[in-house]
């Protein structure tokens, strides 16, 4: 008898509530394939085991993620003359956005960090060969060596204070809460403010206290 076919559309999409549901132990293949309505040896001709299924969802989660936020920032990227922090504030709102069209990858991505510290995160991270981090690094190194940043603060400090306070963005402001466009794009004008006059040097030569406005 025949392979049977299966509608992969609707695998994934089942897969993406279930992922986005629960942990990676707590997800249960039994569920997504009674949700999607096909025999589990079809499944297992498709994808060989649990984790290949996360990470594939992981990886498509992440490309339109990326897409989605280097589509609107090429031009941005692409020159780092201009104010990095600028930059930060233009690629994070668009990334609000992408969560707040996408919300379940976004859920997705909050499901995945709570698994740091496990071997499923270390492996999927090696796997997905994630290069946001490598980016961050270089616009990093190159707004160091233009003098951006307070001498007082090592390169290393600074690239690393950094990349993990965006990267736990979700965590400190909703971890406990609803996801809200207009809150969180408040909340990320705010907490640019606080890293880029704790970091950047004071370029004003009037001295006069700084306000959120003046970012």
């Amino acid at each position: 008898m025949g392979r049977r076919e299966i509608d992969e559309e609707q695998l994934l999409d089942e897969a993406l509530n279930e992922f986005s549901s629960y942990s990676f132990d707590e997800a249960s293949i039994n569920r997504i394939i009674s949700s999607a309505g096909i025999a589990k040896g079809s499944f297992y001709y498709r994808f060989p085991n649990k984790y290949d299924l996360y990470i594939h969802l992981l990886k498509e989660g992440n490309r339109k993620k990326w897409d989605f936020i280097k589509a609107e920032t090429e031009s941005e990227t692409a020159d780092w003359e201009g104010d990095i922090f600028s930059l930060f504030i233009k690629q994070a709102e668009i990334g609000i956005r992408f969560a707040a069209e996408n919300p379940r990858y976004h859920e997705l991505g909050k499901m995945f960090s709570r698994e740091k510290g496990s071997p499923i995160y270390a492996k999927a991270l090696k796997d997905l060969e994630m290069d946001d981090e490598s980016d961050l690094s270089r616009i990093m190194e190159h707004s160091y060596n233009s003098g951006v940043f307070k001498e007082t603060f090592s390169r290393e400090f600074i690239t690393r204070i950094t990349a993990s306070l965006f990267y736990s963005f979700d965590d400190i402001f909703f971890k406990n809460e609803e996801f809200e466009l207009d809150r969180a794009l408040s909340f990320l004008r705010e907490f640019v403010f606080f890293l880029k006059h704790g970091l950047a040097k004071d370029t004003r030569a009037d001295g006069r206290n700084r306000r959120e406005g003046d970012l």
